[in-house]
């Protein structure tokens, strides 16, 4: 589990290829000299976002933005949470089966 998405320590949006994932690794690597701690979140981030599997956890554990786009309500942002909601769902499991009843 990530405490700060791959995406924001390497300073990328979601969706960067992967050569903008290399450069920006390169990049935090070189200002980063002498910090060993930052060097080993960088290192982490980028063994993350290189994998597919923890590309897939980071595209899903990255917050969403906090600005609506201009599109007149936000309906953009709103069908992307609902999509990654989807995602995310099967992963939890159903409170029936838990004994969780309803207040």
């Amino acid at each position: 589990m990530f405490t700060d998405s791959p995406y924001d320590v390497l300073g990328l949006e979601v969706g960067a290829s992967d050569a903008d994932i290399r450069a920006a690794y390169h990049r935090a690597m070189r200002s980063a000299q002498g910090d060993r701690d930052l060097r080993d979140r960088i290192s982490r981030a980028n063994k993350a976002l290189r994998r597919p599997a923890g590309r897939h956890e980071a595209d899903l554990l990255t917050p969403l933005p906090v600005r609506l786009p201009p599109d007149g309500g936000g309906a953009a942002l709103l069908a992307e949470a609902r999509q990654r909601m989807a995602e995310v769902s099967p992963l939890f499991p159903d409170p029936a089966s838990l004994g969780v009843r309803p207040d």
